[in-house]
């Protein structure tokens, strides 16, 4: 408003205004919708003066904190994506970014792996109203192959023999790294 002084600006609790210049401060107001009035006092034989405008102050969606998550690639026991996540608010939409195998419910965020899929990401997508964007958290899920000791072997021997044995020599299919 120009032309004018001495004019205040007001509006219900929960809108930051300053008074003096009608500057709002977005980040430090709650979300939602407020009338903000500029009143000018009379003044010079002329009458009070107002005039009202609306605002509108929209809560940036909040996605969570990122996650990840190490299965074996044998686990086929079910995952609430939403347990990784922190911070979060209801009403987004789960998508799978990358990987194969399994299957994921987008609405309640609960993926069921299978055996042999593949190292994978979700996406947790909470839509903004404009003018505020999207926010996004994502969840990495690694799969590390089933330790494998290999097949188990027999052999029997006389008690009197002191002949070294190999055990490796009696197993098959093993990874190394074990430990006896």
């Amino acid at each position: 408003i120009t032309g004018f002084s001495g004019g205040s600006f007001s509006s219900t609790a929960g809108l930051a205004i300053d008074p003096v210049t009608g500057t709002i401060t977005p980040g430090s107001s709650t979300a939602g919708t407020y009338t903000v009035t500029y009143s000018i006092p009379a003044s010079g034989g002329c009458p009070a003066s107002t005039v009202t405008t609306s605002v509108i102050i929209r809560q940036q969606p909040n996605a969570g904190a990122d996650a990840s998550i190490n299965i074996c690639d044998s686990n086929t026991t079910p995952i609430n994506l939403f347990s990784l996540i922190t911070g979060e608010q209801t009403g987004g939409i789960w998508t799978r970014s990358s990987g194969t195998g399994g299957t994921l419910n987008a609405g309640t965020g609960v993926f069921t792996p299978v055996a042999g899929m593949s190292s994978s990401s979700f996406t947790y997508t909470v839509t903004g109203v404009s003018p505020c964007p999207n926010d996004t958290s994502t969840v990495t899920l690694t799969v590390s192959p089933q330790a494998n000791a290999g097949t188990d072997g027999i052999l029997s021997v006389c008690d009197t023999n002191t002949t070294a044995i190999d055990l490796f020599g009696l197993i098959t299919g093993e990874q190394s790294g074990g430990v006896w």
